[in-house]
């Protein structure tokens, strides 16, 4: 299963190149179900696509060997429910790979389509963050209407610009109370995918790379949260 599986372009990439019998995505909204489904069936893929919400999957107890998630835990309204929805429609033994970054991860703040600039959601509430965000899209007009959000208001599940707030910390207790087994936890330092094409700061990103494994500082030094879990 593929869960955000956006327009399918992953999960027809995983079947290609590991010969899987099948592949599941979910993603909340009907368009990209649907070309998720075209773009399957154009390559000759067997493929099944659902509009669904990771909170409520519409699949039965035990169905899947692995569950994959790339960026997207930290949308989901309530990250618990999700993992014990996982849970459920795992074998025993299935694999749960999960990778999305950390709140305080100073440039996910997810208002890059407004601002690039790093840690201003440490600074500045979501309610005033969102506000501004609507403003800037506004005064784009229609060739920015595909950058809206669905609702103007912050969400009560909603700590910025659709993220739910969830810290490695946070994460890492929510593991434990819905039962899983670890096999695989990593925290790959920032600069990591920048200092290839700007080898000038492979300085920082070597100073970085030790603190990052660091409870607490991996909070906001890490540019993701990487886990393998296994269902008993």
């Amino acid at each position: 299963l593929d869960l955000g599986c956006f327009t399918g372009g992953r999960a027809v990439a995983w079947m290609e190149r590991y010969q899987l019998d099948k592949i599941y995505g979910i993603d909340i909204r009907d368009i990209y179900i649907e070309a998720a489904q075209n773009f399957a069936e154009r390559k000759g893929v067997k493929a099944e696509f659902v509009c669904s919400k990771g909170e409520s999957l519409p699949f039965k107890d035990g169905l899947f060997d692995a569950i994959l998630s790339f960026d997207v835990f930290e949308h989901v309204q309530d990250v618990k429910q999700v993992l014990l929805e996982c849970n459920r429609v795992l074998k025993r033994g299935g694999k749960l790979f999960v990778i999305f970054p950390s709140y305080f991860n100073p440039i996910e703040h997810h208002l890059s389509l407004v601002t690039l600039t790093a840690f201003i959601h440490y600074f500045f509430s979501g309610r005033d963050l969102i506000e501004a965000y609507n403003e800037i899209i506004d005064e784009r007009g229609e060739e920015a209407c595909w950058y809206k959000r669905q609702h103007r208001d912050l969400e009560p599940w909603e700590r910025c610009n659709t993220i739910n707030g969830t810290t490695a910390r946070k994460f890492r207790h929510l593991i434990n109370e819905t039962s899983w087994n670890y096999i695989y936890e990593h925290h790959p330092p920032l600069l990591v995918g920048m200092s290839k094409k700007h080898p000038a700061l492979n300085p920082i990103k070597y100073i970085i790379t030790p603190l990052a494994q660091l409870r607490g500082l991996e909070e906001f030094l890490s540019a993701r949260i990487v886990y393998v879990l296994e269902k008993p």
